[in-house]
């Protein structure tokens, strides 16, 4: 059993966590409609453009192009400093990590993973797993499994995974991953407004949370059973439409409906959140009908992923700027912040949403 306390202090102490540049992140705590927002300003990593994102999921297990000729999986050190850690695939671990004290080996599904705490780390404890074979990220139930197993072997962290598609997907779908840490996000405080039943689950409670996001929370203490209703709500969501509310499954033959799941365990019972999530784009919102929106784009324009979609705004260096130029506040950008979430919503909190969330839980 890994001792994370030792680990992290460890990873600390050898420079792998990059302290000094976290420290000069801007970061506060916006009410808004839907809660507490937490939003920070990160001064210690670039902004990445949306479409850069998706043309990086591409990237293939025998590409060569990246840093010194590398090929993904291969590594290499420059004077054993962390910081110079160099290859095609930011998130490839190898046995060399582990040597160097930067990552343990676990295993989640049966096979081998690598724990690793975030260089820039967003919030307490922010650690990364990593599937030790380079393969693109895909949210199924092995990935589900795969959460089940960390929390049961770190019950004090948190863990979830980003959206498998382009657009509602994190910053990195080349290589599967998952990410956690010691955190409670404003989401997961959040309360679950409205129940309904699975009745293929009876061990499982289900539930509406009251978040900008479309999310179903999962609780209860058997894990094959919630395993299972997540797996199901997944299927079911892959193949739903409904063009009342611009959700379609695919066009043509391409995929669009998706989810970020996030989970955590507290007393030996878990709570599986389930963000609903679609990547269609149209020729009013070329980048996404569910991304943010033009008018949202000075404050954010990056894919939504996991971390935001729990309510911890990632803001890029420029939103300073932003701020001085058009005279904003903190709480301003907090309860913009806010409204990009709104964008993110498959099921807007209005009369014609809330139907069509209804017909969606119908068909579970």
């Amino acid at each position: 059993m890994i001792d994370t306390n030792a680990f992290y202090r460890e990873s600390c102490e050898k420079g792998f966590v990059q302290l000094e540049a976290i420290a000069r992140n801007v970061a506060w705590v916006t009410e808004t409609s839907w809660g507490p927002m937490e939003i920070t300003i990160n001064l210690s990593k670039p902004e990445k453009d949306p479409k850069a994102i998706a043309a990086a999921a591409a990237v293939s297990a025998g590409y060569a192009g990246g840093p010194d000729g590398l090929r993904v999986g291969e590594v290499r050190y420059r004077d054993g400093n962390p910081a110079m850690r160099v290859g095609p695939c930011q998130l490839c671990v190898n046995e060399r990590d582990v040597e160097l004290g930067y990552a343990k080996r676990i295993e989640l599904g049966g096979e081998r993973w690598g724990l690793w705490y975030s260089p820039y780390a967003y919030y307490s404890e922010h650690c990364i797993a990593m599937c030790w074979e380079h393969r693109p990220m895909h949210v199924d139930r092995k990935a589900f499994t795969c959460l089940f197993d960390f929390v049961d072997q770190f019950p004090q962290y948190f863990i979830g995974s980003n959206a498998d598609l382009p657009i509602v997907g994190g910053s990195i779908l080349a290589h599967d991953h998952f990410q956690g840490g010691g955190h409670v996000f404003p989401m997961q405080k959040a309360p679950v407004i409205e129940r309904f039943v699975l009745s293929a689950f009876p061990g499982v409670q289900a539930g509406v949370v009251k978040w900008p996001l479309s999310v179903i929370r999962l609780e209860g203490d058997d894990r094959e059973q919630l395993i299972a209703a997540a797996d199901h709500i997944l299927a079911s969501w892959r193949v739903y439409s409904d063009a009342a509310v611009g959700v379609l499954a695919e066009t043509d033959g391409v995929p669009h409906n998706t989810i970020t799941p996030m989970l955590r365990k507290e007393a030996g019972r878990y709570q599986f959140d389930l963000a609903l999530r679609c990547n269609i784009t149209s020729e009013e919102r070329p980048l996404g009908v569910f991304h943010p929106h033009e008018h949202l784009h000075h404050i954010k324009r990056e894919n939504i992923g996991l971390i935001e979609v729990m309510g911890l705004a990632i803001l890029p260096p420029r939103v300073r700027d932003v701020m001085r130029e058009r005279g904003l506040s903190r709480d301003d950008v907090g309860r913009l912040f806010a409204e990009v979430l709104e964008c993110a919503g498959v099921f807007k909190w209005d009369d014609a949403g809330r139907a069509a969330l209804e017909r969606f839980l119908a068909s579970l």
